[in-house]
């Protein structure tokens, strides 16, 4: 009987190896139609079909771990019915203050409407509106904002820094709790991962601050949702009639990147703004919030209060994320861009766009139009640093000029239409703000407002270097082949 053992062995052997075989091909075929049927961007599918092909035990587990924006099925749930709950509530409030009663000008309406239809939310006039890139001075506004808050103060933040002044928005926090006023605070889970660490959270929550992580990530969560969807918004609500908004997070200027310190400072731009505006930017963060807080707001009253109008500014405040939103930035983007007849400045850190974008970018700058793209000279992430140069040849050969800002790490996320419209929003040019983050973006029509944001870019301009195109051609083989491999990478960056 003994040697019948090896014959036993062989077919356990083969057996296994057919298994093996029979378990790869599934996963190829089954998620590689999977990804078909989905209708990702073309890039994205053409990406994740060469990893199954190539790597398929590799690609089967990425795609299954952040291959679809899947938020997870209750959340997804509630954010639906939660956004048409808000928004129906909301816009009533803002139509009986005659808010959302506003004349827009011929040029813009197309544009607005396209606005209206991808966010759910109206611009708003009556707005005054402060433009800020000192990361201090954000924080020091808004922790005496805090101070002088009476009824309720909300935040939302990617990141939170404890220590420095992120300290003094926290004790801030707490002395209004303590004498009464509604605090929450909803931070990334990821983003925010040292503050929630710290012994902030629970000293805040002593006092009566509700702190909640947003989307939190677990080994059990990996299951059903996709732990790379995070929530990159930064927006601060003040009693319902003042709010920040825009790319810096509750950092001052010490905050840096641990494994890129030579980066040096990051450079932000922050939008204080008391009007109107502050109210979808209210329903931005009742909305989050309720998807990760089991607390029901059904009352949206005593944070809607009437707001006076106070100055002349429109704004149209558009968000966008895994959801009911998911490429409303986006679309607004493009619109703005194909909209542009004489001058584009844009300001981003991380530039990994999309095709049609850069088919914006390409198509904006043959046609005649001024098109001036600032970005970090050094960035705190080399792959995602050597996926944007591979797109610098196509843009400098149309005309665009790129320029590289040498003094600190340009954070801010800006651009300026012909003067008259201006953005300041979270979002990157790159496919994951467009496609996976929570976003927010401020569409401000207002001359006045473009020229002081214009100003900011043009002293970021002459903080630069210009990226010369024949300088740039004559690159090392070596350094052309690493860049255009990291772009292969775009859609999954």
């Amino acid at each position: 009987m003994l040697p019948a053992l090896p014959l036993w062995n062989t077919i356990a052997e083969h057996w296994q190896a057919w298994a093996v075989f029979t378990i790869d091909a599934l996963l190829r075929i089954g998620l590689g139609v999977r990804v078909i049927l989905r209708r990702q961007p073309v890039p994205a599918s053409l990406t994740w079909l060469v990893l199954l092909l190539f790597a398929p035990f590799l690609g089967a587990f990425l795609y299954l771990l952040m291959g679809e924006n899947r938020l997870g099925g209750r959340r997804a749930k509630r954010l639906q019915a939660l956004s048409t709950a808000c928004e129906i509530q909301a816009l009533a409030l803002w139509e009986r203050q005659a808010a959302a009663q506003t004349p827009i000008p011929e040029e813009y309406s197309g544009f607005v409407q396209l606005g209206n239809t991808v966010s759910g939310f109206v611009p708003l006039r009556g707005n005054v509106l402060e433009i800020m890139d000192d990361a201090n001075e954000v924080l020091d506004r808004l922790a005496a904002d805090i101070d002088r808050a009476q009824h309720h103060c909300h935040l939302l933040y990617y990141i939170w820094m404890p220590a420095g002044r992120g300290v003094t928005v926290a004790e801030a926090l707490i002395r209004a709790a303590l004498r009464g006023v509604e605090c929450r605070v909803l931070v990334d889970a990821v983003g925010s991962k040292k503050f929630l660490r710290s012994p902030w959270p629970q000293r805040m929550r002593a006092a009566g601050v509700k702190v909640t992580a947003a989307l939190p990530v677990n080994p059990l969560r990996m299951l059903f949702a996709r732990i790379d969807l995070r929530n990159h918004r930064k927006i601060a609500v003040i009693d319902g009639h003042t709010a920040y908004c825009g790319s810096q997070n509750l950092t001052d200027e010490t905050f840096r990147s641990r494994k890129h310190r030579k980066t040096g400072p990051w450079i932000d731009t922050t939008v204080r703004i008391v009007g109107p505006a502050v109210l979808p930017l209210q329903t931005v963060f009742l909305r989050d919030w309720s998807c990760e807080e089991v607390e029901d707001i059904t009352r949206l009253d005593p944070y809607f209060p009437e707001v006076p109008t106070r100055g002349t500014s429109l704004v149209h405040v558009i968000p966008s994320g895994p959801g009911p939103q998911p490429d409303a930035i986006h679309q607004a983007l493009l619109a703005m861009l194909f909209s542009a007849k004489q001058e584009i400045i844009m300001t981003t850190p991380y530039f990994v766009p999309d095709e049609a974008t850069k088919a914006a970018l390409l198509n904006a700058a043959l046609r005649g139009v001024r098109v001036t793209l600032v970005v970090p000279d050094v960035l705190d992430a080399v792959i995602v640093a050597a996926a944007s140069r591979s797109h610098y040849d196509e843009l400098l050969e149309a005309g665009v000029r790129i320029m590289h800002h040498t003094e600190g790490l340009l954070h801010a996320k800006t651009a300026v239409i012909d003067q008259r419209l201006a953005v300041v929003t979270s979002a990157n040019l790159d496919m994951r703000s467009f496609w996976l983050n929570f976003e927010v973006s401020l569409f401000i029509y207002d001359d006045d407002f473009a020229g002081m944001l214009r100003f900011l870019q043009t002293r970021y301009i002459d903080e630069s270097e210009q990226i010369h195109l024949d300088e740039w051609r004559h690159r090392r083989v070596g350094r052309r082949f690493l860049d255009n491999a990291a772009q292969l990478l775009g859609p999954l960056l």
